[in-house]
């Protein structure tokens, strides 16, 4: 355990140094740009809510990104594989997870108490984003080039267009009522796990041939 804790000590700063931060940073201004009349309260609920949808998605496409290991140096270094991957994941996934987090926060604060439900659109954007980040954990495992990360978004795009054959009650992009929060569908929280999943597996040791 003491080996673990200081691998990863010693692999932060190096991993941190070869995430490709630029996409990133463009989900970041985009989603801040999406984002804007609801942070100014100059939205309405359903509005805000489809903001932080956007959000969700451009934050998890560009977190996709990091999930490629691009530099000798770094995957050449004595970790198992799970190890590097994981803490890529984790450096990646900290920085969006913290903006989606304010963008939410700075949106409720424009709205009566519970006007955003918080629980719901937290699941929905784990599942949005948590998407990207499989699909490109997948991509990363069969080869380490940065156009593989498109994985990512198209992940998301497959699932936004298998989302489109449900309507109706059975929608899962609900919007919140006129008068309270959202009635959004329970299934954004069954589904966390599955692209959680998918990146637990992804990031396993290579199987020798």
């Amino acid at each position: 355990m003491y080996l673990r804790i200081r691998q990863v000590a010693l692999l932060t700063v190096p991993v941190t140094r070869t995430v490709p931060w630029s996409p990133t940073a463009t989900a970041v201004a985009l989603s801040l740009l999406a984002c804007l009349p609801a942070v100014a309260g100059a939205a309405a609920p359903a509005s805000q809510v489809w903001a932080l949808r956007i959000a969700a998605f451009l934050l998890g496409a560009g977190a996709s990104f990091a999930l490629i290991e691009p530099f000798a140096p770094v995957a050449a270094t004595p970790t198992p594989r799970w190890l590097r991957q994981w803490l890529r994941t984790v450096v990646a996934l900290t920085p969006v997870i913290a903006v989606w987090l304010v963008l939410f926060s700075l949106a409720a604060c424009s709205l009566p108490a519970d006007g955003l439900p918080f629980a719901d659109l937290a699941a929905e954007a784990s599942v949005c984003g948590l998407t990207g980040v499989a699909g490109a954990a997948v991509a990363a495992r069969r080869a380490n080039s940065l156009t593989g990360a498109l994985a990512g978004p198209a992940a998301q795009g497959t699932l936004v267009a298998a989302s489109l054959f449900l309507s109706g009650d059975h929608s899962p992009w609900l919007l919140p009522a006129a008068a309270g929060p959202a009635a959004i569908d329970s299934w954004w929280t069954a589904a966390v796990p599955i692209p959680l999943l998918i990146v637990s597996l992804a990031n396993l040791e290579h199987r020798p041939a």
